[in-house]
């Protein structure tokens, strides 16, 4: 499966709303902050984030994803609220997009087959 978007505003709208369902999972205990880390949260999408030069909102929120392993480890108790600050920025941001339109292209990128 290949997921992708495309266009500045697109790209940040999918990063946003796939941070926020990793947000949910983590505060229903569905996956723990060193798998967000590992699987989204990491250095390299902030550093592709930097490079795109997208909204403050978005890099800061993602900075702090990025720390949320450390979080958990450190300062247990400080993780809900850290992610629904993470959460609150998340949406924040995407209010400030134009309304998305559902004629653009889908997320859910088709892949050829082989020799086709």
């Amino acid at each position: 499966m290949t997921l992708q978007a495309t266009g500045p505003e697109e790209v940040q709208r999918f990063v946003a709303v796939t941070a926020l369902g990793m947000c949910r999972a983590l505060l229903q205990g569905a996956v723990s902050p060193a798998y967000a880390c590992s699987r989204l949260f990491g250095p390299a999408l902030l550093t592709r984030l930097e490079a795109m030069e997208v909204h403050p909102e978005l890099r800061h929120a993602i900075h702090l994803a990025t720390e949320l392993e450390d979080v958990d480890q450190l300062v247990p108790e400080a993780l809900a609220r850290s992610i629904t600050e993470i959460e609150d920025r998340l949406l924040k941001m995407l209010a400030t997009l134009p309304a998305p339109s559902p004629e653009g292209e889908r997320w859910l990128a088709r892949i050829a087959s082989p020799g086709r």
